[in-house]
């Protein structure tokens, strides 16, 4: 059992795109620290999946998510944890994000598809998977 109890977690991440590029940063002081990860967080009581993308998104990485597509869900044993976790696939249009929680992300960078950071945290890799693959369950 986890430190975070017997039940899963539902997790929630957004995925951004630009010119063939994935927007990642190292994970500081949290499960799975020294991972490279995109936006994303707990879902909070009364919250939409997508409100909760936005929220992260904006908290995180100080960006605005306006056009959002569904990418997966999967369900995720790992770092000593269990979360249900649903990722998107949204578009920042023109902003230039930054690293608004320092405690908890270093090294905001863009990324080919094709040249991904290691190791990659457990949900995006997963998303990635599924935005290369069509995938949309991973059980």
């Amino acid at each position: 059992m986890s430190s975070e109890g017997s039940r899963p977690l539902v997790g929630v991440g957004v995925i951004i795109i630009r010119d063939g590029k994935i927007l990642l940063a190292e994970r500081k002081g949290s499960h799975g620290e020294n991972t490279w990860a995109s936006a994303g967080g707990h879902l909070e009581f009364g919250e939409t999946l997508e409100e909760c993308a936005r929220r992260e998104a904006l908290e995180e990485f100080g960006i605005h998510i306006q056009r959002m597509t569904f990418l997966c869900v999967s369900n995720i044993v790992a770092y000593d944890r269990h979360y249900i976790d649903i990722e998107f696939l949204g578009d920042l249009s023109i902003q230039i994000p930054k690293i608004q929680e320092q405690d908890s992300f270093a090294n905001l960078q863009w990324f080919s598809l094709s040249e991904l950071p290691s190791p990659l945290f457990e949900p995006v890799r997963i998303a990635i998977d599924s935005l290369l693959t069509g995938q949309s369950y991973y059980p």
